[in-house]
């Protein structure tokens, strides 16, 4: 690995604690493959992973996680694990809190999302902010929120700036400004769909100029996807159940895009994104 802190795997949240910034996502995976894909990716070098309420599989997450735990593979601190609440728990969030928890049976939460706006978000970041100082939680977060008035009418309420904030991200729709935006907060923003999403990654994987750039590096264009991320200053959580595919993702510390070849991915921006949500 070189010096350049462009290499580095972690990044400092607002919070005070050290995220990785390329994990494992784990949304469509069941509890089974959940667990199993956890546990792998960590004992392949991962050690942010990424589940929610919502998908179903936070008891599978948290056996895997265990699992690593137990065999002495890492211990709890070495891992970053986080949650969202989803809006059908917006109306008992502390309940969800402590639901999520006994799900994943890790201790304590290291990031814990509001997943998109809706009604009552505010009172759910209230609840958020009741997990941090409870010891449940160690950082919190929103996703899905994508404009600067939408950070800031969470902010307006806040006593705990928001540490991250996970949205739609990818060549095609990059959150400049707002990752821009973001810096005076000393907020980052990870990426869901780093790589397109399911159904989607093969026109990523075929643009000219990213093919172009990973046959210079004698790397995947997956790997290149990955790397201009984490060069950006993106946190990064491609989703897989492909074990295959876990270990390839996260080989991209022995290589740096060039600046030219940074421009070169920046300027594929074309502000659309794949999901609605």
């Amino acid at each position: 690995m070189t010096s350049d802190s462009a290499l580095r795997k972690t990044v400092k949240l607002n919070s005070g604690y050290e995220m990785p910034m390329l994990g494992l996502g784990t949304w469509t995976l069941s509890n089974d493959v959940a667990e199993e894909s956890a546990y792998f990716a960590i004992k392949n070098g991962y050690r942010l992973i990424d589940t929610a309420r919502y998908y179903g599989n936070e008891i599978g997450v948290g056996r895997g996680v265990r699992r690593a735990i137990d065999e002495g593979i890492v211990s709890r601190e070495e891992i970053f694990v986080t949650s969202k609440i989803m809006p059908g728990d917006y109306q008992r969030p502390d309940a969800a809190i402590d639901d999520s928890m006994a799900r994943l049976g890790l201790g304590y939460i290291d990031l814990m999302l509001i997943h998109q706006p809706g009604r009552g978000d505010e009172e759910v970041y209230k609840a958020l902010e009741r997990g941090v100082r409870a010891g449940k939680i160690r950082s919190i977060g929103i996703s899905n929120y994508y404009t600067s008035d939408d950070f800031e009418r969470i902010c307006r309420i806040a006593e705990i700036v928001p540490a991250v904030v996970q949205n739609e991200n990818h060549i095609f729709y990059q959150n400049k400004e707002l990752q821009e935006y973001l810096r005076q907060y000393g907020t980052v923003v990870e990426s869901w769909y780093p790589l397109g999403g399911r159904g989607n990654t093969q026109e990523i994987f075929h643009n000219e100029t990213i093919r172009k750039i990973a046959e210079r590096h004698e790397k995947t264009p997956a790997q290149i996807v990955l790397r201009w991320h984490l060069q950006d200053g993106y946190i990064a959580i491609p989703g897989s159940g492909n074990q295959a595919h876990i270990v390839e993702n996260i080989d991209i510390f022995d290589f740096a895009l060039s600046k030219e070849e940074m421009q070169e991915i920046c300027a594929l921006n074309m502000r659309r994104r794949f999901e609605n949500w």
